[in-house]
């Protein structure tokens, strides 16, 4: 039987790849712009919340991993908006870091027990 971990990699990929023809229509139909490989990640995770909802066995150190990735993703995201000469960038990237910690906590708990 195959590990779930080779599975969960498996859809991340096909995520992937479905993200990047979907990131050009959202643009050219929204103005929105996304990063196929934020999407893949976010949209993996919530997949797997979901799947866990629903009663599938799912090991909470996948989901966490993904979600931590999400957590260091929008920091860089919000890092590359913000001028670097802004002094209140060095306290928001550790808020992001601690606050998208303490949600990813909050969220886990509350699936998992």
């Amino acid at each position: 039987m195959l590990d779930v971990i080779y599975i969960v990699l498996l859809l991340m990929i096909g995520l992937f790849f479905l993200w990047l023809p979907l990131k050009n229509i959202l643009y050219k139909m929204f103005k929105f712009k996304i990063c196929a490989v934020c999407a893949m990640v976010s949209s993996t995770w919530a997949l797997l919340l979901t799947l866990t909802l629903l009663g599938y066995k799912i090991p909470v150190i996948i989901i966490a991993i993904l979600m931590g990735q999400s957590i260091a993703g929008f920091m860089y995201i919000v890092e590359k908006k913000i001028s670097k000469k802004d002094d209140y960038l060095q306290i928001l990237k550790p808020a992001i870091i601690i606050l998208g910690t303490l949600f990813v906590y909050m969220i886990l708990t509350f699936v998992y027990g």
